[in-house]
C-alpha cells in the first residue's frame, strides 16, 4: 500500500449553488436544474431549500412542480459547470499541486506531504471545507488511504437508507399476509444519493492503515458500483462492505462481474489507483462589449487592431507566441461567427497578425450589427528568439530576411487555402531516386536551404511511376524503342548505374528487383532516364522512370 494520503470533496447541490452564487440567491431558495432525460425533464441538482421542500435529482419536473409550486428552474450546462469545477482545482491548488476533477460533482486531493504545512490532517481538512464555505458551496468531506475510500467517506453514512424489499417479494407471500402487507415503492437510484448526504460542516477521517475499519460499516453502493448491482446484492443479504468481504470472489465475479471485485480492492488499497492532475493552461484571450451594435467595416478593423495589441502584449508578458488565433463576432440577433487565422509559426507582432487577419474580414456577414468581439489565442507556445550579433555576415543576415520574406508568403497564402495544402521537400536519407526526399509542412519545418546535400549522379529532374518501354526484350538497349506509343532513337547513351533495393523496406514499386540506370539521348532532343529491371516477384523489363531538364 502506498503512503499517499487524499481527501474527497463532493458538492451534493453543485449545479444549484453555482446559479445561486451568480444571481446571489440564499440557500434556502427553491431552485432546482432540469436538463432532458429522452422524452422527459428531470432535475439533475436542487437547492438546499428544494431537497428540504421534498425534491430529489432525477425526479421528473412536473411531480416537482407538484410538490413545489414555487419552484423556480434553470436549464443545465454541462460546459459550464465543468468550467467551474475545473477553476474549483486550481483554487484547491493552495492546498496541494495534485488536485483532479471528480466526474461532474467533487474534486479529488492528493495530500501526501502536504499535511504538516497546516498542523494536522485534522485541521487541514477543516480549513478547506471552511474556505470553501466562504464561497457558497455546501460540501462533504472525506480522507483515507485510498482514492475510493476517501470517495465512499465523503458520500455515506454507517446507517442503511433504503428497504430493499421489494413489491415483488411482498406477492410471493401467503395470501393472508399480502393482504396486510403494505407495498413500499422502490426508490431510485438518484434519490438514494441524496438521501445518503451528509450534514454540512462533516468530515470523516479514515486514519492511516485503517481503511477496511472505516469502510466495514458503510453501504454496499459506497464502492462506486452500478446502481444494478447493489440492488441485487442488497436483495441477497448483503448490505455492508463487511458482508461482501465473507463472501468468496470467484463465484461473486461469476455473477456481477469483476468491476465489483475491482473496486473493492481499490478502496482497500490491494489495486493500486491513481489520480491525473489538472493542467494549469493559461488562458489568452481579449474582449470588448459595444454600446450600440457596430457594422462598419472600417469600425470593426479599428477594433480588432486595438484588441490584437491588447492581446499581444499580454503574450509578450509571458513571453509566449500564438500560432492560431480565434475571433468571435457576436451579433444583435444572438448568433455567433467564428473566424480562425493561422500563423506559420509562433508570434506575438500584432502587425504581422493583423495583415494576415484582414485577408478574413470579407468572410464577415453584415446582415446584423455586433455587440460583441472576442480575441482568443487558441495554440500558444514559446517564442525562439534569434540573437543577431554585430559582426554577422551580411549573407547570413540576407538568409534570415528571405526566410521571413517566406513566412510571411506561406501565412498569406495559407489563409486563403489553409496552411495544410502547403509543403515542401527537404532531402532523406536513402539512394531510392522516389524516396530521396520527403515532404513535410511548409509552416511547420525548416526553411534552411543552403544544407541540401549535393549528389555525385545526375539525377533528373522530372520523376513519374514507370511506365513500360516497347521493344527491347534483354538488358541490352537497342538503337530505338517504343514509349508511349511513340518511336524514339537513340542518340547517346551513359550507364549503367546499378541501384538495388532496400531490403529492410517492403515496397510494391521494388519488387521487380535489381535496376541498371541509363541516362539517354534522343534524336528529338529528349533526354530520358530509362532502366531495366531484372525481376524478382514481378517481371522485369525496361521503363522509363523520369526526364532531365
Amino acid at each position: 500500500m502506498s503512503n499517499s494520503r487524499y481527501i474527497s470533496l463532493w458538492f451534493p447541490y453543485f449545479g444549484a449553488e453555482r446559479i445561486q452564487r451568480i444571481f446571489k440567491l440564499e440557500k434556502k431558495h427553491e431552485l432546482a436544474i432540469i436538463e432532458n432525460n429522452g422524452n422527459t425533464q428531470t432535475l439533475s441538482s436542487v437547492s438546499f431549500g428544494a431537497y428540504n421542500s421534498g425534491l430529489n435529482i432525477g425526479q421528473p419536473l412536473h411531480d416537482a412542480k407538484a410538490i413545489c409550486p414555487k419552484l423556480v428552474t434553470h436549464i443545465r450546462s454541462v460546459k459550464c459547470e465543468l468550467a467551474f469545477l475545473h477553476a474549483l482545482c486550481r483554487w484547491y491548488t493552495q492546498f496541494t499541486p495534485w488536485v483532479a476533477a471528480d466526474k461532474y460533482d467533487g474534486v479529488i486531493l492528493n495530500i501526501k506531504g502536504c499535511a504538516h504545512l497546516f498542523g494536522s490532517e485534522a485541521k487541514m481538512l477543516d480549513l478547506i471545507v471552511s474556505r470553501t464555505e466562504t464561497v457558497g458551496l455546501t460540501v462533504t468531506s472525506g480522507m483515507a488511504d485510498t482514492v475510493g475510500a476517501a470517495w465512499a467517506l465523503a458520500r455515506f453514512t454507517h446507517k442503511p437508507t433504503e428497504n430493499y424489499l421489494t413489491s415483488n417479494s411482498i406477492d410471493q407471500e401467503a395470501r393472508a399476509t399480502r393482504s396486510r402487507a403494505k407495498k413500499k415503492p422502490q426508490t431510485n437510484s438518484s434519490k438514494q444519493r441524496t438521501i445518503q448526504l451528509l450534514k454540512n460542516n462533516t468530515t470523516r477521517i479514515a486514519p492511516v492503515g485503517h481503511t477496511y475499519k472505516s469502510l466495514a460499516k458503510l453501504p454496499i453502493a459506497s464502492l462506486r458500483i452500478e446502481n444494478e448491482i447493489v440492488t441485487k446484492l442488497n436483495q441477497l443479504g448483503l448490505k455492508f462492505v463487511k458482508d461482501l468481504l465473507k463472501q468468496p470472489r470467484a463465484p461473486l465475479a461469476r455473477r456481477f462481474g469483476t468491476t465489483l471485485i475491482t473496486r473493492l480492492d481499490q478502496a482497500l488499497g490491494h489495486v493500486p489507483e491513481s489520480i491525473s492532475p489538472i493542467t494549469n493552461r493559461k488562458y489568452f484571450g481579449v474582449r470588448i462589449s459595444f454600446p450600440e451594435p457596430i457594422g462598419l467595416i472600417e469600425d470593426i478593423k479599428k477594433t480588432i487592431e486595438k484588441l490584437l495589441t491588447r492581446l499581444c502584449n499580454k503574450l509578450k508578458t509571458a513571453v509566449l507566441g500564438l500560432q492560431k488565433l480565434k475571433i468571435d463576432l457576436i451579433f444583435s440577433n444572438n448568433e455567433t461567427q467564428t473566424l480562425l487565422v493561422s500563423m506559420a509559426f509562433f508570434t506575438n507582432e500584432p502587425d504581422r497578425i493583423f495583415s494576415v487577419l484582414l485577408l478574413k474580414l470579407d468572410e464577415i456577414k453584415q446582415n446584423f450589427g455586433i455587440d460583441i468581439i472576442r480575441l482568443e489565442a487558441i495554440n500558444v507556445g514559446p517564442i525562439l528568439q534569434s540573437q543577431f550579433v554585430n559582426n554577422l555576415p551580411i549573407h547570413e543576415k540576407a538568409v534570415e530576411n528571405q526566410n521571413t520574406t517566406l513566412k510571411n508568403l506561406i501565412e498569406r497564402l495559407g489563409t486563403k487555402v489553409g496552411l495544410d495544402a502547403i509543403t515542401r521537400h527537404i532531402p532523406a536519407e536513402s539512394h531510392i531516386p522516389e524516396r530521396s526526399w520527403q515532404i513535410l509542412n511548409a509552416a511547420h519545418s525548416d526553411y534552411n536551404l543552403g544544407n541540401w546535400p549535393t549528389s555525385s549522379c545526375n539525377r533528373p529532374s522530372f520523376l513519374w511511376p514507370p511506365e513500360a518501354l516497347e521493344g527491347p526484350k534483354d538488358s541490352r538497349l537497342e538503337d530505338h524503342f517504343i514509349w508511349r506509343k511513340k518511336l524514339f532513337h537513340v542518340k547517346t547513351k551513359l550507364g549503367p548505374e546499378r541501384i538495388a533495393p532496400e531490403w529492410w523496406i517492403e515496397d510494391n514499386n521494388w519488387r521487380s528487383g535489381v535496376r541498371d540506370y541509363w541516362q539517354v539521348h534522343c534524336d528529338d532532343g529528349q533526354f530520358l532516364w530509362l532502366f531495366y529491371a531484372y525481376g524478382a516477384q514481378l517481371p522485369g523489363g525496361w521503363f522509363c522512370h523520369g526526364k532531365f531538364g
